[in-house]
């Protein structure tokens, strides 16, 4: 996961620039001394070997990560609530649809090997 993740870097976007880069926002925290070490590790362990990354950037980036992890499970949930408040014959009808789906790539296959 934090392999894949990429450098953001963020600047006041200049007049009549369409920047779509973050302000961000300075702020002081308390962690434990396991905590610090982990993200130096992390910030040590960046792409880039002969840059580090700064441990409030990959900071930052594990933030992220969890808020685009929340999003993408209240999506599955979403969808998961949806398949199951349908209706019998609904899903009668879409077990109806995929026989005829099947058949049909059968048919298709059966008359390229003919062919």
């Amino acid at each position: 996961m934090i392999a894949s993740m990429r450098k953001r870097m963020s600047r006041e976007p200049t007049s009549g620039s369409h920047s779509k880069r973050r302000t961000k926002q300075r702020r002081t925290f308390t962690l434990s001394p396991e905590s610090v070490a982990l993200l130096e590790k992390l910030s040590a362990n960046r792409d880039d070997p002969g840059r580090r990354e700064s441990v409030s950037a990959v900071l930052d980036d594990l933030l992220l990560a969890v808020v685009k992890d929340q999003k993408r499970q209240e999506i599955e949930d979403q969808i998961g609530k949806y398949y199951d408040q349908r209706s019998e014959e609904e899903r009668q009808e879409e077990i109806d649809w995929g026989k005829l789906a099947t058949g049909e790539f059968v048919a298709i296959e059966l008359n390229k090997s003919r062919g």
